[in-house]
């Protein structure tokens, strides 16, 4: 069984349709992406009374004049998973004061742009007798389950168990805290119990795979730059940040193969006891889809190649 894994993709129109192709170049069984799914900023596109259109993005000023230009634009933010709208100068002004009504745009996009994925997933999967999983991460608000449950052909494996050839796989979409309050988040004396919860639906823990989207703390796959008071990221100095519910229930337990994310910085290989860790990185704002082929055969990983592209 060969098995496509991925994670945070963070939006990337991009990295989207590029798993979905590499599920047919890399010649797998099984493609998995387990969050975040959803993007991070709202990029409002403003009429110019002169014509044409201006806005901020990626820390610069930028107009466009032409529908050919703005085309362009709008394809570069979804390229980076950030989101677009069309606004009047009043407009502009009054969403610019308004949170609830930029909450409620950016939750708009974010949730229709998944659904147009799911609608291209069903028409390229039709037929192909691929088994495809999708789960949502710490950064994706609740509403993301319904629209990944309602595909024909993507399963939706959140928080549960469910078979993957001849293994059970459990995942789990929960992270310890960040900085950046996320909507599934809990601290790590919360998690142990849910993953303990999870993993007792599990019949064969050796031969099982976790999915689980936060690294285990305290190994080379949670690694991320050090964070100042005002969320800078420090050049040359790197912290522990992942699980150590995940790095304890790991350990107890020792699945043959376990996969995570959440730590784009990280990617990279861990054995810990028979378990093999991985983390495929991520690269999304770069439109860069960074995954891993699992070549898995009589229960135990034969092989493995790190892809970027």
């Amino acid at each position: 069984m060969k098995i496509f894994f991925v994670s945070d993709i963070h939006a990337s129109n991009h990295c989207y349709r590029k798993f979905l192709n590499a599920l047919k170049i890399y010649k797998v069984d099984v493609g998995i992406l387990l969050g975040d799914l959803t993007g991070k900023l709202l990029i409002p596109l403003v009429e110019k009374a002169g014509g044409g259109w201006e806005t901020n993005f990626l820390g610069r000023p930028v107009e466009v004049e032409t529908q050919e230009e703005l085309a362009n634009l709008k394809k570069t933010i979804e390229m980076v998973g950030y989101y677009w709208v069309h606004l009047t100068p009043q407009e502009f002004e009054e969403m610019h004061q308004d949170s609830v009504k930029q909450d409620a745009m950016f939750k708009h996009l974010a949730l229709e742009r998944l659904k147009e994925w799911i609608a291209l997933a069903d028409e390229r999967l039709a037929n192909t007798g691929l088994q495809v999983f999708m789960a949502p991460g710490n950064d994706d608000i609740p509403e993301v389950d319904d629209i990944i449950c309602g595909s024909q052909f993507i399963i939706n494996c959140a928080d549960k168990v469910v078979m993957v050839g001849e293994h059970e796989m459990a995942t789990f979409c929960w992270a310890n805290p960040t900085p950046w309050d996320t909507p599934r988040e809990k601290p790590d004396e919360e998690l142990e119990p849910m993953l303990e919860e999870l993993i007792s639906h599990v019949c064969d823990t050796h031969n099982a795979i976790f999915n689980f989207h936060a690294p285990p703390y305290g190994f080379a796959l949670d690694l991320a730059p050090e964070l100042t008071k005002d969320l800078v990221q420090a050049v040359d100095r790197k912290i522990h940040v992942g699980s150590k519910a995940v790095a304890k229930v790991i350990q107890k337990y020792q699945p043959f193969l376990s996969l995570h994310g959440h730590i784009h910085e990280s990617r990279g290989i861990q054995k810990v006891g028979r378990t093999t860790m991985i983390n495929p990185g991520s690269e999304y704002s770069e439109g860069v889809l960074r995954g891993v082929v699992l070549d898995i055969e009589k229960g135990k990983l034969k092989d493995y190649i790190f892809t970027s592209g």
